[in-house]
């Protein structure tokens, strides 16, 4: 899904959530990410898990600075992409995390367009060389495809009077 200029946050984050999966395959509870918002693990969290909803929700949309910081640590991704107008999380992403990534970009500064051209060619052709054909990386990576979410407990289906009569017959026998 491309987000456009003027992407709210909750659709922002709504993206986030849908990647965001736990190993059941559930996303997350707003307690479970209102408790990630902590600086340190088991801290006191920046936000309340209603402040976490109304996000998510859009009843809010303006988080106070160290929310925003808790939101990102919540999901993993830079601040900048939490912010308005900021929507390439691929690129802020190699940006934070690609040391190299920023010296080329600081290096390139000063070269205007030309320069920002041939740095563009260049990740073309490596790209290439590394078997990557697909120039169309998308502005957010793909989440890993859902994994089926196991079946919730309660209670059982209501079995026909021939099918209760089959399973009694079948424990009684002990198959």
């Amino acid at each position: 899904m491309p987000l456009g200029p003027d992407t709210p946050l909750s659709s922002k984050l709504a993206v986030l959530l849908s990647r965001k999966r736990q190993r059941d395959g559930r996303t997350p509870s707003t307690r479970a990410l209102a408790a990630e918002t902590a600086a340190t693990p088991g801290g006191k969290p920046v936000m309340t898990h209603q402040v976490v909803n109304d996000l998510l929700n859009g009843v809010k949309s303006d988080p106070k600075t160290t929310q925003l910081v808790g939101l990102a640590r919540a999901f993993g991704v830079p601040v900048a992409y939490l912010l308005p107008g900021y929507n390439g999380l691929t690129s802020l992403s190699v940006y934070e995390e690609h040391q190299d990534a920023r010296e080329a970009l600081r290096l390139i500064h000063d070269l205007g367009e030309t320069g920002a051209a041939e740095l563009l060619e260049a990740a073309r052709e490596i790209r290439l060389r590394h078997g990557r054909s697909d120039l169309n990386v998308p502005e957010v990576p793909e989440p890993l495809p859902p994994v089926a979410e196991p079946p919730r407990p309660g209670r059982r289906r209501r079995l026909s009077f021939t099918e209760a009569a089959e399973r009694a017959v079948s424990d009684l026998e002990g198959n």
